[in-house]
C-alpha cells in the first residue's frame, strides 16, 4: 500500500506499472497476487483507503454554518488531498471488473458527497440554503472544487477556499 501510495492517484492508472510498485514495495509478485489478485486490486484498494483518509476529514467539519461548513470542505479539499482526485475519477472507466468501478466511485461517495450533504442538509434546516435537490447542489460545489484545484499555485488554497464558500453562499452574486 505503501507502494501504490506513491504511484497511484499521480498519474494515469494505465501508466502505473507493476515492476515499479514491486521495487518499491520490495516484493516478489506472488505477494501483490496474493494480496490484491492484480493491479486493479490494489489500485481498488488503494482509492478505498485514500478516499476513507480524506473522508474522515471531511465529517468533522459538520454542525457548523454553512460558509463555515463549506469553508473548511473546500480548505480540506484543496490542502490535504494528497492525490489528484479528477485522475482517480478518470481511471475508474479503465478499470476492467464493474465492481471494482463501482468500489470506487463507492469510497468517492462515502469520503466526499456524504459529508458535503450533510453540510447542506444541516444549512437547509437552519434556512441558510432554500430547500433545493441536494444532489444538484453538491455536483455544483464539488465542480468548482475541481476546477480551483487546478488552477491553484501553492499557497492560495486557504483565501481561495474562504473566497469560494463566501461565492457559493451568496449565490455567486457580485462580490
Amino acid at each position: 500500500m505503501a507502494a501504490a501510495e506513491k504511484l497511484m492517484g499521480l498519474r494515469p492508472y494505465q501508466e502505473v506499472a507493476i515492476a515499479p510498485l514491486l521495487a518499491i514495495a520490495e516484493v516478489q509478485p506472488p505477494t501483490l497476487y496474493y494480496h490484491f489478485k492484480d493491479k486493479e486490486g490494489l489500485f481498488v484498494e488503494w482509492a478505498a483507503q485514500a478516499f476513507s483518509g480524506i473522508g474522515e476529514k471531511f465529517r468533522l467539519r459538520a454542525g457548523t454554518s454553512l460558509t463555515e461548513g463549506l469553508t473548511a470542505f473546500s480548505t480540506i479539499f484543496l490542502l490535504e488531498v494528497p492525490f489528484d482526485i479528477d485522475q482517480v475519477l478518470r481511471d475508474i472507466p479503465g478499470l476492467v471488473r464493474p465492481e471494482s468501478q463501482e468500489a470506487v466511485y463507492n469510497a468517492y461517495f462515502q469520503a466526499l458527497y456524504e459529508p458535503l450533504c450533510a453540510i447542506l442538509i444541516e444549512a437547509m434546516e437552519r434556512n441558510e440554503l432554500p430547500p433545493e435537490p441536494i444532489g444538484p447542489v453538491a455536483d455544483v460545489f464539488l465542480a468548482g472544487l475541481h476546477q480551483l484545484r487546478k488552477k491553484g499555485a501553492p499557497g492560495y488554497e486557504v483565501t481561495t477556499a474562504k473566497w469560494y464558500a463566501q461565492r457559493f453562499v451568496n449565490g455567486f452574486g457580485a462580490a
